[in-house]
């Protein structure tokens, strides 16, 4: 199988688990991306306004953070708008954006300059999940034993925030960030923001792409550039009794 029609088919497996073919899915005209940045450390705020399957300039949008209005912003040509804004404190961000009727959220996590992230590629991280109860049990058990000292971040390569989103509430995983996976960079733009890189699961793939940046590096497909496991338990075992900084 071409890599192509895996990305293909993992995608509609994750649709279909996350119920996007049983249910029209939710239409919005504005959307907010998800963000991550340390104490202190700026970060844009990015939104795009849009109708349908095309993107909508010049339109106003009042962006709240955890329903306290912040500012109101005008969308360029291309549908995207931008607000600079410097997190005081550590913790998890809720960010609205409304544009008339319309409204979206997005999700900010806020780190300090001594807490570790571990980066999980959702579509092959959990595949296994999507068709074993089983395995479904043993990664939803690791994710949250993991999050008690280590920040999660969560990748998309191609399903999509709202797709994985949905599917990632629907199975009771811890909340978090979702950001889309485009190659070293996102890697890159993390580091920037001070963040501490400490593990990545995912395909073979993305855990090579992260060779240079992250030392800890799993996969559950043969790879030279990380540590093969066979399941969430190996991973664990790896991670869980690590001493703090």
């Amino acid at each position: 199988m071409t890599l192509y029609l895996k990305n293909l088919l993992l995608m509609i497996i994750f649709s279909m688990a996350a119920g996007f073919y049983a249910v029209p899915p939710i239409h919005a005209d504005v959307a907010v991306f998800d963000r991550v940045t340390t104490v202190k450390t700026p970060i844009r705020i990015t939104v795009l306004t849009k109708s349908r399957f095309f993107s909508v300039g010049g339109r106003l949008v009042d962006i709240y953070l955890n329903d306290d209005h912040l500012k109101r912003i005008l969308t360029g040509g291309d549908g995207y708008g931008y607000l600079k804004y410097t997190p005081p404190s550590p913790g998890y961000i809720t960010i609205k954006a409304r544009s008339g009727s319309d409204s979206a959220t997005g999700l900010l996590l806020v780190m300090t300059k001594n807490d570790r992230a571990i980066i999980i590629e959702v579509e092959e991280g959990f595949k296994g999940a999507v068709f074993s109860e089983e395995v479904k049990q043993s990664s939803l058990k690791a994710v949250k034993t993991l999050s008690k000292n280590y920040k999660i971040i969560y990748l998309s390569r191609y399903a999509g925030k709202s797709i994985t989103g949905t599917w990632l509430e629907k199975q009771s995983f811890p909340e978090s960030v979702i950001l889309s996976w485009r190659g070293p960079e996102t890697l890159t733009a993390l580091k920037k923001k001070g963040i501490q890189l400490h593990a990545i699961i995912g395909s073979a793939a993305v855990i090579s792409a992260a060779a240079k940046d992250i030392e800890n590096r799993f996969a559950f497909e043969k790879t030279k550039d990380g540590t093969t496991v066979k399941d969430w338990g190996e991973i664990l075992e790896h991670l869980q009794d690590e001493p703090a900084p």
